[in-house]
């Protein structure tokens, strides 16, 4: 029996056969397939909604919500999660042509609601009116709230990375520094979050 198969019945039969509600069931099917992918192919979590709903022959929406409630319910630790899926968003984020704002693009729902729920406590605006996977912060709004969760060694690294990024001469160049930067601090903050954080990021990030 593979990983997949024991995942599933583990799940599936834990409150008794045909217990679990069908929705549950398609939430466990999705979890698994991020996990461990179909046939063993490979999980499909470093992939984006609208490739999986492509593969699967499932509506982007269904894709979505699937994978919400997978990481909800069959995920873990919620903090882990949201802090892993963040971080994998950081990973690969930019800074705008300016330099003040920093831009990542969440298609993940637990991330995103996570991350905009944080920054309405630190009283931070966000912007996504263009583009709801597309997520527009003030440096000081996410790194206030970065330094709430993160390590402050990791984070103070990413403060500097992120000063020197922006005195390069070209946007380009602003963005490709910026990028290392953020890399580097997703996998130092998640090493220092604990192997759950860390588990979740590697889980999303393609070459992981």
């Amino acid at each position: 029996m593979n990983d997949f198969e024991k995942v599933f019945l583990e799940n599936y039969l834990k409150f008794g056969l045909g217990s679990m509600p069908k929705s549950d069931v398609d939430a466990l099917v999705m979890y698994l397939l991020d996990t461990y992918g179909p046939n063993g192919s490979g999980p499909l979590a470093i992939y984006s909604n609208q490739t999986v709903s492509e593969r699967l022959k499932t509506p982007v929406a269904k894709i979505k919500k699937l994978r919400y409630d997978a990481a909800l319910k069959f995920g873990g630790r919620i903090e882990d999660q949201a802090m892993g899926r963040l971080l994998a968003a950081l990973s690969k984020a930019s800074i705008e042509p300016d330099g003040e704002k920093i831009c990542l693009i969440i298609e993940d729902s637990l991330a995103k609601n996570w991350l905009q729920g944080q920054l309405k406590i630190h009283q931070h605006i966000f912007d996504y009116s263009f583009n709801t996977e597309i997520v527009k912060v003030s440096s000081a709004g996410l790194f206030q709230v970065l330094e709430t969760v993160f390590d402050k060694v990791e984070l103070e690294n990413l403060k500097t990375g992120y000063e020197a990024a922006k005195k390069r001469k070209t946007a380009e160049e602003r963005v490709k520094a910026f990028k290392g930067v953020a890399l580097k601090f997703a996998e130092g903050a998640a090493k220092a979050a604990g192997a759950g954080v860390v588990t979740v990021l590697k889980a999303h990030m393609v070459g992981a």
